[in-house]
């Protein structure tokens, strides 16, 4: 790699299925590697996973790096920058600022990877022009970052944007990741994709011959991409799940619209992202019948796959006043203790 900076800043995007890790300057993206995020293991594997991978790619520019920024899936403990309960993964809590801060000994800032990602699209992205706007993603679960009169939200916990878990239906039976029955990402959540066929498949609402439904009968594991071939295969069980996507996706986007205000949302996340084709069109022309005020502007991302890494450098370059306030005391603190 020939590009040499004076500092240097590592951005990394941890999801429920991959952990995206790059090295940066101020200005992008330098170099990245993704992998799979660990699923077994104590409070500390994640971290550890996430040292070895920086120190084994650019451990000869860890002395110039200044700072990380971390966006992470949820729910957090923004005060001690770790993970608690999360939907999608089986480590039931893990540790992410204090041991890379004492590993590293460098300012680690963590935040959720929506948050994070709106402050990417405001730096890096399609929002530099705007005060209020949203970041929406629609991947393994569904996820917001929202910034209000140019203020980054983070709430008590760090959890102030969990829209995920809007209930979209509060007579269904389906039960979301954390326990709650109904929430939007139930229904459009990619890990949740298994658990909705099931459902369609056992209400007995479909009464045309369905390869995908034999799949469903046979035990098969259905994901996201799965689903999504079917729909474009024609299959009419797919086309019911998806349907049920759009209209839960239609009704979560009109709730955030109302609540926020904003002049412009961006969707990403890998099914979104995958699938534009199919859902772009039919969702926004849903939204636009259950808002109150005047609709903003809706367009995927155009940061792509990345938009979780710019989110991520976007926090360590530009942190927010907020999380300096919450989480620098605990990083002084373990820098000069380590």
């Amino acid at each position: 790699m020939s590009h040499i900076a004076e500092e240097y800043y590592v951005a990394i995007d941890l999801g429920a299925t991959k952990t995206r890790i790059a090295l940066c300057d101020k200005n992008g993206i330098i170099e990245k590697t993704v992998y799979y995020t660990p699923r077994q293991g104590n409070e500390y594997t994640i971290a550890e996973s996430i040292h070895s991978k920086i120190v084994s790619m650019w451990g000869n520019k860890v002395d110039k790096i200044k700072a990380l920024g971390i966006a992470t899936i949820g729910p957090l403990d923004i005060k001690e920058g770790r993970v608690v309960r999360p939907a999608n993964v089986p480590i039931r809590s893990f540790e992410l600022l204090k041991p890379l801060v004492k590993t590293l000994k460098k300012p680690v800032y963590v935040v959720n990877d929506c948050v994070a990602a709106a402050w990417g699209e405001k730096y890096y992205g399609d929002a530099v022009n705007y005060e209020n706007f949203i970041y929406l993603t629609l991947s393994t679960g569904v996820g917001a970052g929202v910034v209000v009169d140019g203020n980054l939200l983070i709430g008590k916990m760090g959890n102030a944007h969990e829209v995920g878990h809007i209930v979209v239906d509060f007579t269904s039976d389906l039960q979301c990741g954390c326990g709650g029955r109904g929430h939007w990402e139930v229904f459009a959540g990619g890990a949740n994709v298994n658990k909705v066929l099931r459902y369609l498949v056992e209400k007995n609402s479909l009464n045309t011959y369905s390869e995908l439904k034999e799949k469903v009968l046979s035990g098969e594991q259905i994901d996201a991409r799965k689903l999504f071939e079917y729909y474009r295969k024609g299959d009419p069980l797919a086309k019911k799940a998806v349907d049920i996507y759009i209209e839960a996706t239609a009704a979560g986007i009109a709730s955030i619209i109302n609540v926020y205000d904003p002049e412009l949302i961006t969707i990403g996340g890998s099914v979104f992202l995958n699938n534009v084709d199919i859902l772009y069109e039919p969702i926004v022309s849903r939204v636009k019948t259950n808002t109150i005020t005047q609709p903003p502007i809706i367009k995927p991302t155009r940061l792509g796959d990345d938009v979780g890494l710019y989110g991520a450098l976007a926090i360590a370059v530009h942190t927010p006043r907020k999380i300096v306030e919450i989480q620098g005391k605990m990083i002084s603190r373990i820098i000069e203790e380590a």
